[in-house]
């Protein structure tokens, strides 16, 4: 990479028209514009790897182009923009960056100290006191499914233990399924129609509108292959979403509420200590 960067540095210097090397130049740098100077370190960090030594130097003689004409224009912009616009540019510019700083340093403090881990009583507690902010707005569904080649071997056994469905089935299934072309077998979890949908594309509307009855073993076929389909229960839209379902958003919720109450705490604490310190006082 080294070596590359002086070949091309070398080639910079002998390119038309090319005045970015000054006898008076700093050390080290590869181009000038007013005050900025763009150094060989700044490059060598940019170019990316595996290029040709041509399509290097395209990428190089572009990069100083784009930094130049990026300078040029600061310097222009500083030079016609009234002072106190400047000043007010100048303000905000600090204002952003002290909050980048304030926040990088509460986050870390924060993520110290909170427990990330939610009391599975306080999900149920804001879940009873809160049930009208959770209505979906979907179908919900708990359903199993498969699709399988009609000609796969033990076809007969696939489909009986899928409609029977005990412990000893589902073990049967879950050493089976790699042969499946598609399959969802835990049907104790909700989700949403409309990714189930997306996996049964194949499906058409009808036969979709017909998945969303609960209860309903459901088997469709087609030239190559066979659906085989069971909605163990369906909830509505506008229903209350179920307590699993909406869990984590929950967690997030009660997590964002832990952090708020932390970062006021840890604010409290330290202002005492500055003032404590002697390192905060006003003057009266």
């Amino acid at each position: 990479m080294k070596a590359k960067l002086i070949f091309i540095l070398c080639c910079l210097v002998f390119l038309p028209g090319c005045d970015l090397f000054q006898k008076q130049k700093p050390e080290d740098a590869i181009a000038k514009v007013n005050a900025h100077i763009l150094y060989k370190k700044d490059l060598a960090n940019v170019i990316p790897k595996n290029l040709s030594e041509e399509d290097s130097l395209i990428f190089t003689r572009s990069f100083i182009n784009e930094w130049a004409m990026d300078k040029i224009i600061l310097d222009k912009a500083k030079f016609n923009l009234p002072i106190k616009k400047q000043e007010r540019y100048q303000d905000m510019v600090e204002k952003y960056k002290s909050e980048l700083f304030k926040k990088a340093y509460m986050d870390a403090m924060i993520q110290k100290q909170i427990d990330s881990l939610v009391d599975s009583t306080a999900i149920k507690n804001y879940y009873e006191t809160n049930k009208d902010m959770f209505k979906i707005n979907e179908y919900l569904l708990k359903i199993r499914y498969l699709y399988i080649k009609n000609d796969l071997k033990n076809f007969s056994k696939i489909k009986e233990s899928f409609n029977r469905f005990n412990l000893n089935d589902q073990d049967f299934l879950i050493s089976e399924q790699l042969k499946f072309d598609k399959v969802k077998l835990n049907d104790s979890v909700w989700v949403k129609s409309l990714n189930v949908f997306k996996d049964l594309s194949n499906l058409d509307s009808e036969q979709h509108q017909k998945i969303l009855s609960p209860n309903r073993y459901l088997e469709f076929k087609d030239s190559i292959g066979s659906y085989f389909i069971y909605v163990k229960d369906v909830l509505k839209p506008n229903s209350m979403a179920p307590e699993s379902y909406i869990k984590p958003t929950i967690e997030q919720i009660l997590i964002s509420k832990k952090k708020q109450s932390l970062k006021k705490s840890l604010e409290k604490q330290i202002l005492q200590d500055a003032i404590k310190n002697n390192t905060y006082e006003i003057f009266e």
